[in-house]
């Protein structure tokens, strides 16, 4: 029985899409279905109703439907009908249209490539369609040119690649290049031929498309290798960082990220070092940059990337966040060491821009967190300690126990020379201004190891008593009265007085009967009607 339903319910949806089809709304019909039951793959049933002849997937009708879909409607239907494209028989200019149909309505959805994927299948199934595709592309044809990536692809022949890589005409050989990191499975040897093809592209350009896809093609290449070293890599880096351009330099920052695998040591470090000439697309770089950085990975200098990030903050359009950028904040949260130069590096430079992104990290951590500066971190001139101190206290200033860690630090490593000022800085403005914040703070650091800190830490306590003592004397001193609220009575009184006066003037005066007067009540604070 089950069997027989099942048969029954094919023909009836058989019946019901080949119905659809003829009335010229098949896609309808499938959205229709789609929303009833997303249970059932439909798209390899839709090709075998299009290999059969019983319906047209891929007419044109079909594909200004497709176009007319609104959005949620469209995403309905569009697994079914990228499903569909591996799995027709057809004409490879009738399956690439659809598929550029669908993707194209996909626009930037990160899914949208689904359709380009399912060709390169149908490709793989159907090699004669894919050499068709090879061959027009050669000719010149633009839709043979469009698809031509995806059949080389498909079929994984070096040979024929080269092809299109040697070609004299610069956009066929573009098309070699995009798909030459592509290709699966191939030889070591066909890899070094493919690098040396890329690098006498850079060294001699054909066109900046060509360019460019070289560039890609040789990451691609070199991310698949699992060497270390990496083949002619340094002869690359050499000729793309001889004269850069910023989109050379950005690109190279996309490729750090894409192809994480690719890059030696010295690699990333070169586009890290040249990157901080670019000028502009600041906010591109380091977000390739920050997409691509792995903070466990040794090939990574943190000293390096912190040169890095301290040439694009201050050119930012918008101020840096730190969920922007949380690679690098992690980097800098897990390492002390780590924090202490970069604190101790960007304060100092008194930079407004790489400050403030400092006063942004600290917003985003642990509030209260304590920090230490290493000695070999802090400045050698005491004047320069006593700067930092104060951009410290400026930038810091909403972050009372990360600002008092920092000037403690001071104390203790710091030159003899600036200490006595930074301890008054300790005292005012930090502890007059928080005292209810960092006294316990200071509290625990005078049973701190150093016995510099410790006493530092004591004296601004003892100093802090007695203020707070001579406060308490201070609130019977004859100069302070009268208080407040009865400053305010008075005031109230003599308002009410001079309103009285004001009153009784115009009474009084000769003029008074000349001008009819109006008295206007308005709701007032608290509920009272007053006069206007």
């Amino acid at each position: 029985m089950k069997e027989a339903d099942r048969l029954t319910k094919k023909s009836e949806l058989v019946q019901l899409i080949i119905g659809g089809d003829a009335a010229g709304c098949l896609i309808p019909t499938i959205l229709d279905f789609e929303y009833k039951d997303r249970k059932r793959e439909l798209g390899g049933f839709l090709a075998d109703l299009h290999n059969s002849g019983e319906i047209a997937l891929l007419s044109d009708a079909n594909l200004q439907a497709i176009r007319r879909l609104e959005h949620n409607d469209f995403w309905m239907v569009f697994g079914a009908l990228s499903d569909a494209i591996e799995h027709v028989a057809d004409d490879y200019a009738a399956v690439q249209r659809f598929a550029e149909c669908l993707v194209e309505k996909a626009g930037n959805d990160g899914a949208s490539n689904t359709p380009f994927v399912a060709f390169i299948r149908w490709c793989e199934k159907y090699p004669s369609q894919a050499r068709k595709i090879i061959s027009g592309a050669m000719e010149g044809q633009e839709d043979c040119q469009r698809s031509c990536v995806f059949a080389l692809q498909s079929l994984n022949d070096f040979r024929c690649l080269a092809e299109f890589i040697e070609d004299e005409k610069a956009e066929t050989r573009s098309i070699g290049f995009r798909a030459l990191g592509r290709l699966k499975n191939i030889t070591s040897q066909d890899d070094q031929t493919g690098i040396d093809f890329c690098l006498s592209e850079i060294q001699s350009p054909s066109s900046d498309d060509a360019r460019n896809a070289a560039i890609e093609a040789v990451f691609r290449i070199w991310d698949k290798e699992a060497v270390k070293e990496k083949y002619r890599q340094d002869e690359v880096l050499q000729s793309l960082l001889a004269q850069p351009t910023n989109e050379d330099l950005v690109r190279l920052c996309a490729m750090l990220f894409y192809h994480k695998n690719a890059s030696t040591g010295s690699t990333i470090s070169a586009v890290l070092s040249r990157s901080q000439s670019i000028s502009s697309s600041f906010e591109t770089a380091s977000h390739w940059i920050e997409s691509a950085l792995t903070w466990k990975d040794e090939r990574w200098s943190f000293k390096e990337v912190v040169a890095f990030m301290e040439a694009m903050v201050p050119h930012f359009e918008q101020p840096a966040k730190s969920k922007q950028f949380h690679s690098f904040c992690e980097w800098i949260r897990e390492e002390p060491a780590n924090a202490s130069y970069l604190f101790a590096r960007w304060l100092n430079s008194g930079d407004f821009f790489l400050c403030s992104f400092l006063a942004e990290m600290v917003s985003g951590g642990d509030k209260g967190a304590a920090l230490s500066l290493l000695p070999q971190d802090l400045p050698p001139k005491a004047v320069d300690q006593v700067f930092l101190a104060r951009k410290c206290i400026g930038f810091l200033w909403l972050h009372e126990i990360t600002a008092a860690s920092i000037l403690l630090c001071l104390v203790e490593h710091g030159h003899p020379g600036a200490v006595p000022e930074i301890e008054g800085l300790l005292w005012e403005p930090l502890l007059l201004s928080y005292s209810s914040e960092l006294r316990p703070y200071l509290e625990q650091q005078a049973s701190n190891a150093s016995p510099t800190v410790a006493k530092a830490a004591k004296d601004l306590i003892l100093r802090h008593k007695a203020y707070i003592k001579g406060l308490e004397q201070a609130q019977d001193l004859s100069e302070l009265e009268p208080s407040n609220e009865a400053r305010r009575a008075a005031a109230v009184k003599d308002h009410q007085r001079n309103t009285d006066i004001q009153k009784q003037a115009r009474k009084m005066s000769v003029f008074g009967d000349m001008f009819h007067t109006a008295t206007c009540l308005t709701s007032a604070p608290m509920g009272q009607i007053r006069a206007i």
